[in-house]
Formats: C-alpha cells, structure tokens, sequence
C-alpha cells in the first residue's frame, strides 16, 4: 500500500458499524418473534371479518361499520404515536447527560402509554354497554377484542418495564452505558409501529 493512501486512511478512518451485543441480539430475535404473533392475528382479523354467526340475523349483528368510533380512538392514537418522540427525545437527553430532562421526557412517555390503555378500556366499555360487541358475539367480536386485546397487553408490559427503569434510573442506581433505555426504546418504537398497522387496518379502512 502506497505511503499516500496510508495517509489517507489515517485521516480520514474507515467507520464500520459495531457488532450487536448478545442482549440486543436476543431483543431482536424477540421483536421478529412478535412479528409472526401479529401478523398471524391481523391475517386472523381479515378472514374472519366478514363471517356470519349461525342463525344470527346479519343486519343486526355489530360489524366495524356500524360500532367502531373513530373519536376516542383517534386520541389515542395520537398520545401512543407521539409517546415515540418523547421517548426519542429521552434518549437523547440521557446521551448529552441531561439527567433531568431524561427523567421527564421518560415519565411523559409513560404518561401517554397509561393514557392510550385506559382510553382503549373505555372504548372497550362503550362497545359491550351501548355497541352489544362482546368477544362472543361473533367473529368480529372475537376477533376484534383479540387483536386489540394483544396489543394492549403488549403496551401494558412496556408501561411497567418503564415505571421501573425510571424508578432506577431516578435513583442513579443504572451505568450510563447501560444497555436498557434503548433496548426498551426498540420494544416501544415496535409497538408503536405495531398499532400504526392495525389502527390503519381495523378503524379506516376495515370500516
């Protein structure tokens, strides 16, 4: 190699992406797992939809059009889409050492997450109270309550690994290179994306 194109890569050092960790691996291989689940529900979802419940009378059974309220939904859609920016943005505070604003940006996140689950059991209350859908009612109950039913559980996991990595991060008892924040992060940026998919499936255009 020519004593110039040493020189070169000296100055200007070649930047290779860094190798996963074994725990960002096996987050990974998590999030492909749910990948599968999910897309086994929403394909479920779609070709169950349209099924008829026997003996039951089709125009009076609920169906996306006539129960589904895009209102409640659209809000909470919108406190658990932006929950990625304010989880983005805690990230960012925790990298440049800005402690308390991390903390803030952090429990903001949480916040909307809470937000997003008890507006989806308020929904869920609206549509056995007034809507008559139950999980038994037919194959869109069924599989309705199922897939948001997933989901939420999924949000519900996320709500408390974050209450706990503020608690321990509000005590300094985490390393600053720790790993955690930003596995969590991919967990919750996945399951953001995950309801982009099924609001978009399931309220616009299943309706």
């Amino acid at each position: 190699m020519s004593t110039a194109a040493l020189t070169n890569e000296q100055q200007h050092p070649q930047h290779h992406p860094s190798p996963l960790t074994t725990l960002e691996t096996g987050v990974v291989a998590f999030l492909i797992s749910e990948v599968a689940l999910f897309s086994t529900l929403i394909t479920t979802y779609v070709i169950f939809l349209g099924a008829e419940t026997p003996g039951a009378d089709p125009s009076l059974m609920p169906t996306p059009g006539n129960t589904l309220d895009l209102g409640l939904v659209l809000i909470n859609s919108v406190c658990l889409i932006s929950s990625s920016g304010t989880i983005h943005l805690a990230l960012k505070a925790r990298k440049r050492g800005a402690h308390r604003s991390y903390l803030t940006w952090f429990g903001v996140t949480i916040l909307l997450g809470i937000e997003f689950i008890f507006g989806t059991g308020y929904e869920w209350y609206g549509l056995m109270t007034e809507k008559q859908l139950w999980i038994s009612t037919n194959s869109f109950g069924s599989t309705f309550y199922t897939l948001i039913g997933f989901h939420a559980f999924h949000v519900s996991i996320g709500i408390i690994v974050m209450m706990i990595l503020w608690v321990v991060e509000a005590g300094r008892c985490l390393k600053a290179e720790s790993e955690a924040p930003e596995l969590v992060s991919w967990y919750w940026h996945f399951v953001d994306g995950v309801w982009i998919l099924i609001f978009t499936l399931v309220y616009l255009i299943g309706r």
